[in-house]
């Protein structure tokens, strides 16, 4: 049962972090003085665009929290693990992300 529950808080974290770092007004002030203090290096230009996609974000915050909850399971390999895991809670958090999109949108009309 408890992983279970890591693997729904996996997802729902997934969701909330994407959002928060690609949509929400403190991230993008936060990801312009960034870009304006460091200009356009080569790392800062690649990492500000992949914070400005949501399904790019959502990969690597799904790898942070497979490796961060699901350390202890093995099935191939530790790193094999980490990035099926990680790809599961990523593609599962895209569904919940439409689900809620398509619910906002029926509200709205």
């Amino acid at each position: 049962m408890e992983i279970l529950t890591l693997f729904l808080a996996s997802i729902l974290l997934t969701e909330a972090l994407t959002e928060l770092i690609v949509k929400s007004e403190i991230a993008l002030i936060i990801k312009s003085s960034i870009h304006r203090f460091v200009g356009e290096k080569r790392f800062v230009s690649w990492f500000i665009e992949l914070t400005e996609c949501g399904y790019c974000t959502s990969v690597w915050i799904g790898l942070f929290f497979a490796i961060l909850f699901f350390r202890d399971i093995r099935f191939v390999s530790v790193y094999v693990d980490w990035v099926f895991i990680g790809l599961v809670i990523h593609r599962t958090s895209n569904y919940l992300h439409h689900i809620v999109d398509r619910i906002a949108y029926y509200i709205k009309k």
